[in-house]
């Protein structure tokens, strides 16, 4: 069975040359190979995008609690799991603490939900955007809880 994941017109020529050289590249080199040729063409791209919402790249410690405006106490601010770490501003304010992980574990899981809790906050995961290894990393979008602030 072969699955098609776009159709109409955006299956064009392009798509299907670059489809068939992605499945090449799979059957004579290595399926993380062509995972890898994906996520160097589309890394930068995904950053770019999640850019574009808004958002500018900060600076300094990553700590979650500069998402309160607060201080960094330099004990237990970042998450568990963390990889691939960077802090993002809105209007100039920390706004989203984004982790870029290969995985969650049940105790990381357990772990994040707990420090989420105990600082306001609260942690969404997504594929998207996913620009340090698209397709090999997922997203965890750590942000002040609804209604506060």
């Amino acid at each position: 069975m072969t699955r098609e994941f776009t159709v109409g017109s955006e299956r064009t020529e392009l798509y299907l040359r670059t489809l068939a050289l992605l499945r090449e590249l799979a059957r004579t080199q290595s399926e993380d190979t062509a995972c890898r040729a994906y996520a160097e063409a589309t890394a930068d791209l995904h950053e770019e995008a999640f850019a574009e919402q808004g958002f500018k790249r900060g600076r300094g410690r990553l700590c979650v609690e500069r998402l309160a405006g607060k201080q960094c106490n330099r004990k237990g601010c970042t998450p568990p799991a963390g990889d691939h770490d960077t802090l993002w501003l809105k209007r100039g304010k920390p706004d989203t603490y984004l982790m870029q992980p290969y995985q969650l574990t049940w105790e990381d899981m357990k772990n994040l939900v707990a420090l989420c809790e105990k600082n306001g906050l609260r942690a969404d995961v997504t594929p998207w955007p996913s620009f340090h290894f698209p397709g090999g990393v997922i997203s965890v979008h750590i942000r002040r809880a609804e209604g506060l602030g």
